[in-house]
């Protein structure tokens, strides 16, 4: 189980990978609540701030022993740039599925314009699962990890 970035999160680390510096000013000063408006994006991914990559996260998951069947849930919004970003993490783990692949559209519907219970969906799944990897410091991760910890402490009591 791993979480992945979304595209606000790899705007923010990793503009200048994606964007020309133009067009990350222009998203940045769109937004009046975007705190950091001058952002090194080469300085922030070499101290390690950036959303991990899907190439990266392929590379992770390998080197930590996981097998090319293993069932991955991306437990995230929008995916920044899409399946097609997914490529090279989908060609060395096909099992990836994520909430909109596992319920029906029906199901989903309830959830569909509230961004925190579709959160809390994945925030379901993540301290449901075996192992959670995630990609990206953010409050997500910090939770589910307080959950797990606790959960695990209060079984071994």
């Amino acid at each position: 189980m791993i979480a992945s970035c979304s595209r606000l999160d790899m705007v923010t680390c990793c503009s200048m990978l994606y964007f020309t510096l133009h067009e990350a000013t222009v998203f940045w000063y769109a937004y009046p609540w975007w705190k950091e408006k001058e952002i090194d994006s080469e300085k922030k991914r070499l101290d390690g701030l950036c959303p991990l990559t899907p190439e990266e996260t392929a590379l992770v998951l390998k080197a930590l022993g996981f097998s090319s069947d293993t069932l991955i849930y991306i437990a995230s919004g929008e995916i920044y740039g899409g399946e097609a970003r997914m490529a090279s993490l989908r060609a060395e783990f096909p099992k990836i599925v994520r909430k909109e692949m596992l319920l029906s559209e029906e199901e989903l519907r309830p959830f569909r314009n509230h961004s925190t219970q579709m959160a809390a969906l994945d925030y379901l799944v993540s301290i449901a699962s075996d192992v959670f990897i995630p990609t990206y410091e953010g409050n997500m991760d910090k939770v589910v990890e307080g959950h797990r910890r606790f959960v695990d402490n209060k079984i071994r009591m």
